[in-house]
């Protein structure tokens, strides 16, 4: 079973140790892989990535940031302040296209959410890029501690991806599992529909 436990030595890269995420539905692993690492500075929660076997990556038709760009191809990242399971969490999303989406999520059930607040690209302080190579694209996120709530040096946190198996003759497709794979770093096990939005399966973060 994958440790749920990422300890971050400030200033330090850290890369996930396993580069294959799982499914959301049953947890088993995926194809595809996806690297992973993570630095903490006095600022900012620094996170660059991978996704390899992306042959469809130029197909990502949203470029506005706070679309519903998790339509299509993605790589995500939940994350809140403390230890317990959260209520409330922060999710940004970042696309082939450079496109950013940033909420806070409220999940009273833990579910799903009950609702998502909204954050302007300009107010999150959030720093990105990505690159597209043949057949995968990768990027980075400078996230500030600010922004998740800088109350801790404990956080809850998962990383998903959404990757694309087959190409779209139209460019406002939309995924679903028979076209697309649901993948998460701590998986959700969310039975027949992939789910992503399950925070008792979000992973400990601890900055040193």
């Amino acid at each position: 079973m994958i440790d749920k436990n990422i300890l971050l030595e400030k200033n330090k890269w850290f890369e996930l140790p396993n580069a294959q995420f799982f499914h959301a539905t049953d947890g088993k692993q995926a194809n595809q892989i996806t690297s992973v690492k993570l630095k903490a500075d006095d600022r900012f929660l620094n996170i660059e990535f991978i996704c390899e076997q992306n042959p469809f990556v130029n197909e990502n038709s949203y470029f506005d940031n706070n679309s519903e760009m998790w339509n299509q191809e993605v790589f995500e990242i939940f994350i809140s302040d403390g230890e317990n399971t959260p209520k409330r969490y922060l999710e940004i999303e970042i696309n082939p296209n450079n496109a950013l989406f940033a909420g806070w999520i409220k999940n009273e059930t833990g579910q799903k959410p009950d609702s998502c607040n909204f954050i302007e690209h300009n107010d999150s302080g959030i720093i990105h890029g990505v690159q597209k190579g043949v057949e995968k694209w990768q990027g980075f996120l400078n996230i500030p501690f600010s922004l998740i709530g800088n109350k801790s040096a404990n956080y809850r946190i998962n990383f998903y991806r959404i990757i694309s198996t087959i190409s779209h003759k139209n460019s406002d497709w939309k995924c679903d599992q028979n076209d697309c794979d649901f993948t998460c770093y701590f998986p959700t096990f969310s039975g027949e529909n992939p789910r992503f939005h399950i925070p008792a399966s979000f992973g400990f973060l601890k900055v040193e």
